[in-house]
């Protein structure tokens, strides 16, 4: 037996990492030219220079911002109190553009602040075959896109916190001047004024989003369970029906669906919603193209092993598709939590938050305020499940097309 006489007596020897699917990627693009070893670090000294350059500027320009932002203010101001200005600049329009680029700035800089703090504190590591400037360009143009699709959401949350004043004033400013919680403390007293309580309508929410989200689960899960491991006449037909199926809205099968719930003596009733979602194509589609990814053995080994179909479904093969399924529960309360059900549902005591929302928010101008809390209220349960498994959302999209 050979004796390794480098390693010094009485240390032990190290184990080997383990070899990831990642270090697999990794050595397969290198091997194609995609991606190449860094060899170099990158030269920290001058990166810091530039971020620093960048910075300035950065900081520069939101001084420009702010200081146009205060003259324009000043002349609106002495506007409204009557006072007669002779000259006005020619960007006395353009405040509203000035704030947007201001809040680009910051979101903008603070982020390009993060970015250079982690490449100057980072150790060594491997890096796809790009400059710094590509990396640059790819950073700002995310920023960009990251700032257009964020604006929304803060402008509805903003204005949910605005007083009516505030709301009405024109041209309309981004962020509150005075933050109120008014509108929701409003909404809330209208809602309590209501025939039915609030807590009814909540109530029936969460009932109908509840038993259709596990509803939908289960049955799509043990069709996808069906359709991707075992081989039955006329089964990529009925997958072929299911793909087609994802091609029409909820408007387009809102009669079919009237029509069956009509003839199965369930208009009026929670059913009329909850059984339409248990066939929604979207949960079937994800699951079986995600449970075609599970190695087809282990389910033989499983079999081998004495284990029963429910058994191999609920143990082995659930777990392994979690991604898929929570993904699929996001889309489920997305889509139930928002549905108003007017069209199948009559009594007032059978309607759903959405409903008794929109009711509020068509109240007219002196409801606007409210209108604004509604809107905070109505998606923020999609987006608070959306923001605590984004990862696995993210994990099911990129791998729902793949096989082995």
């Amino acid at each position: 037996m050979s004796v390794n006489n480098n390693i010094p007596q009485g240390v032990p020897e190290k184990k080997p990492q383990k070899y990831t699917r990642a270090d697999a990627l990794h050595d397969q693009m290198v091997r194609l030219g995609e991606i190449q070893e860094v060899k170099e670090p990158i030269n920290k000294k001058r990166f810091a220079i530039t971020a620093l350059i960048i910075l300035l500027i950065i900081v520069a320009l939101v001084f420009v911002a702010n200081w146009r932002i205060g003259v324009l203010e000043d002349i609106q101001l002495r506007l409204s109190n009557g006072e007669v200005i002779n000259e006005l600049p020619f960007d006395s329009e353009y405040a509203p553009i000035y704030r947007l680029i201001r809040l680009i700035l910051y979101v903008g800089g603070g982020i390009f602040l993060f970015y250079a703090l982690i490449t100057l504190l980072a150790p060594k590591r491997r890096k796809p075959n790009r400059s710094f400037w590509g990396d640059l360009g790819i950073y700002i143009m995310l920023i960009i896109i990251a700032v257009a699709m964020v604006f929304p959401l803060v402008f509805a949350v903003s204005s949910s916190l605005k007083p009516l004043d505030e709301l009405f004033r024109f041209p309309p400013r981004i962020f509150p001047q005075r933050p109120t919680l008014d509108n929701f403390s409003d909404l809330f007293v209208t809602l309590s004024q209501s025939y039915v309580p609030f807590s009814r309508y909540l109530l029936n929410t969460v009932f109908i989003t509840v038993v259709g989200t596990f509803g939908h689960l289960i049955i799509a899960s043990m069709a996808a369970f069906v359709l991707a491991k075992y081989d039955f006449p006329g089964g990529k037909t009925f997958f072929s029906i299911i793909v087609t199926a994802l091609m029409f809205s909820g408007y387009v099968t809102g009669i079919p669906n009237y029509v069956i719930m009509s003839r199965l003596h369930m208009i009026d009733t929670f059913w009329a919603i909850i059984l339409p979602a248990f066939a929604a194509p979207i949960g079937l589609f994800l699951m079986k193209q995600f449970m075609e990814g599970l190695p087809t053995a282990l389910i033989e080994a499983a079999h081998l092993d004495g284990a029963g179909e429910f058994r191999i479904f609920w143990s082995i093969v659930m777990p392994n598709v979690k991604p898929a399924w929570l993904t699929m529960i996001i889309f489920s309360v997305q889509s139930l939590w928002n549905n108003s059900a007017a069209t199948v549902i009559y009594s007032e005591a059978k309607k759903t938050l959405v409903y008794a929302l929109q009711q509020i928010q068509a109240g007219g101008i002196a409801r606007t305020g409210q209108a604004a809390a509604v809107q905070v209220i109505t998606m923020i349960v999609p987006i608070l499940i959306f923001v605590f498994s984004q990862r696995n959302i993210l994990e099911t999209m990129a791998s729902s097309g793949l096989k082995d």
